[in-house]
């Protein structure tokens, strides 16, 4: 007879970590990224700035962390605190 594992939830909500990378490595952030199937969905903000969202579920952070560690090695990557709206500064009709 099989053991009955507890079952948990999913998380509810995605993570996110904005990071800023050279521009020029913004496509060979993505293919590693990428290689490590659906761990990440990466998002440019700014093409100019080189800032990216990274989209993650909370149960593969630790692993995310991990990669970006490996590749600050590699590039200059900075980690960012979450962009504020303010909506002051939005266009008005």
């Amino acid at each position: 007879m099989r053991k009955k594992t507890p079952r948990t939830e999913p998380p509810r909500w995605s993570g996110r970590i904005y990071v800023r990378v050279p521009r020029a490595e913004i496509v060979y952030f993505k293919f590693v990224l990428e290689s490590y199937d659906n761990l990440a969905f990466m998002s440019v903000l700014d093409r100019f700035e080189a800032l990216l969202c990274l989209t993650y579920s909370p149960d593969q952070e630790a692993e995310l962390l991990d990669l970006i560690e490996r590749l600050a090695r590699e590039m200059d990557i900075r980690k960012i605190p979450a962009p504020v709206h303010d909506p002051r500064l939005a266009a008005s009709d």
